[in-house]
């Protein structure tokens, strides 16, 4: 799906503006349709590769915003013919093809991190097995709650939110994540009443999870989440998912500390907090890296801002990797 096809709809003196922008491209690459006698609106079809899409979506953005009666929709296409022989040209659109538009990503990001009924069902049920898993110490059934638990997007969503400086997203994807980690330690300490760990179930030992190792795995897999969504792979998610393990030390906490383990459910909410940090800072770059911004900086503190966020983060997964290696060492006490 690396074509897209942009249909715009709007009045026809909108029309004339969003034309205007789009004179640098082929004409075989848009198309305008004839006016609507009685509505007076037109549409305008735009052929091209997804590599070219966002700064075509930005020009018509910046054209028509603040007008009204206007809708532009962005739709993949599974296969365009003729194909460009042009060697140069498929070189350089295999290198941008794994960036999606940032409207796409966002679409793809938001439905995940909505704070749904679905979503907290979910969460309690992934939280259950995993629970079940840990204490009886069988890696499928943990494997496969770490499958189906939806913590990972809320994550993705902040981090994407930082890149394009989308507040409302932040704080939607903040209040889905704290959501979800209650209904996860509510349900695994309520388990952990009922069903303590097995001291002798090494899943739920974390005696040695407190390492800079700890750090290594969670930045690995928000990395790969990140660029995944960037290139909407999101179907492969689901390996990412596994590789994050969010869950699993999740539920030991609540595990741990319905039974009473206080000690050990401090080193798994540890691990927890660090995976979802790391996750977070690693998606924020890789999004960077990709060029994923704001359509249009808001001067200089915009962009400031943005460093700061991944600043904060970076600094933040250093303090967490410090306190890991001083706990991994014996150097804080109860921990």
């Amino acid at each position: 799906m690396s074509e897209r096809v942009i249909q715009v709809i709007a009045d026809s003196d909108q029309i004339d503006a969003v034309c205007e922008t789009l004179k640098d491209l082929p004409p075989h690459h848009w198309w305008r349709l004839p006016k609507e006698e009685e509505s007076g609106r037109q549409m305008v079809f735009i052929s091209l590769h997804k590599a070219d899409a966002q700064d075509v979506i930005d020009s018509i953005s910046e054209v028509l915003e603040g007008s009204d009666n206007w809708r532009m929709f962005s739709m993949p296409v599974e296969a365009a013919l003729p194909e460009t022989d042009d060697e140069d040209e498929q070189e350089r659109f295999a290198r941008m093809e794994t960036v999606n538009t940032r409207e796409e990503i966002y679409a793809d990001i938001r439905q995940g991190t909505a704070l749904t009924l679905d979503y907290l069902i979910m969460t309690a049920i992934a939280t259950c097995v995993a629970a079940i898993g840990l204490s009886s110490g069988q890696v499928a059934v943990v494997i496969g709650a770490m499958v189906i638990a939806p913590l990972l997007g809320p994550v993705l969503a902040f981090a994407f939110g930082s890149a394009v400086g989308n507040i409302p997203l932040l704080w939607v994807s903040l209040r889905s994540l704290a959501a979800g980690l209650v209904v996860a330690a509510l349900v695994g300490g309520a388990l952990g009443m009922i069903l303590p760990g097995n001291p002798d179930t090494s899943m739920m030992d974390f005696s040695g999870a407190l390492s800079l190792r700890t750090v290594a795995l969670p930045l690995a897999s928000g990395a790969a989440a990140a660029l995944m969504v960037a290139g909407g792979q999101t179907h492969a998610l689901v390996g990412v998912m596994v590789a994050a393990a969010l869950l699993p030390p999740l539920a030991a906490f609540g595990l741990l500390l319905g039974g009473g383990d206080t000690g050990g459910a401090v080193r798994a909410l540890a691990t927890v907090v660090t995976n979802i940090v790391s996750i977070n800072l690693a998606a924020q770059v890789v999004f960077l890296a990709k060029g994923i911004q704001p359509r249009r900086w808001l001067g200089k503190n915009h962009v400031s801002s943005v460093r700061v966020t991944i600043g904060a983060s970076a600094a933040l997964v250093i303090a967490m990797a410090a306190g890991l290696w001083a706990a991994g060492h014996g150097y804080l006490f109860g921990i």
